[in-house]
């Protein structure tokens, strides 16, 4: 198992993670670049057809309107609402075409997430937790990596830092953000600070 690094610097400036409730509305422009890469990125590399990107991006827009940030992922409609990608194959192609590793994040420790000044909508829009750093490096997991917006957003985040990127499935970017948003509403029901 993976563990948060002892020895680690802690990100500038850091300060706790807020719980906050997610907006639609702010992540909206964010939402809709890196879904539409993404979407791109998968008819180019043969993975689903332009008829499954167009019912996908309509079930995307209605639930853009619902509001359920969690919810608006292309990538979740293709995998599970309409079932017509295959993860394991996009996995498998990202590695061999981006040559990145693969984490899951299920086991993984991810209280060095506090020592990061980190908007959880951000990951939950972007499928992405940066989820460690050794001195200079920060290591991020991706579901999202084919969508040229999402990299772009993180990397702006950490500037001046060199990013080691991992790719992981949906469903492991998902359940660790749901682990760690349960950690910090059990510490804030009993009152323990969230650092």
């Amino acid at each position: 198992m993976l563990g948060a690094c002892s020895n680690c610097s802690t990100f500038a400036n850091a300060r706790p993670i807020q719980n906050k409730t997610m907006s639609i509305k702010e992540n909206r422009p964010l939402i809709l670049r890196s879904n539409r890469f993404l979407g791109s990125a998968l008819v180019e590399r043969a993975l689903i057809t332009n008829e499954s990107l167009e019912a996908a991006n309509e079930k995307l827009l209605d639930i853009i309107q619902s509001g359920n940030l969690k919810g608006a992922s292309l990538l979740n409609i293709l995998l599970y609402d309409l079932g017509v990608l295959n993860e394991n194959e996009l996995i498998d192609k990202i590695v061999e075409e981006y040559r990145l590793g693969m984490i899951d994040l299920t086991s993984y420790d991810l209280n060095s997430l506090r020592e990061i000044e980190l908007d959880l909508d951000l990951c939950w829009v972007t499928f992405t937790v940066p989820f460690d750093r050794i001195e200079n490096f920060v290591k991020i997991a991706t579901a999202y990596y084919l969508s040229k917006p999402a990299r772009a957003f993180w990397e702006e985040q950490f500037a001046g830092s060199q990013i080691i990127w991992y790719v992981s499935s949906l469903a492991s970017i998902a359940g660790a953000l749901d682990r760690f948003v349960g950690e910090l509403n059990v510490e804030a029901s009993e009152g323990k600070p969230e650092s």
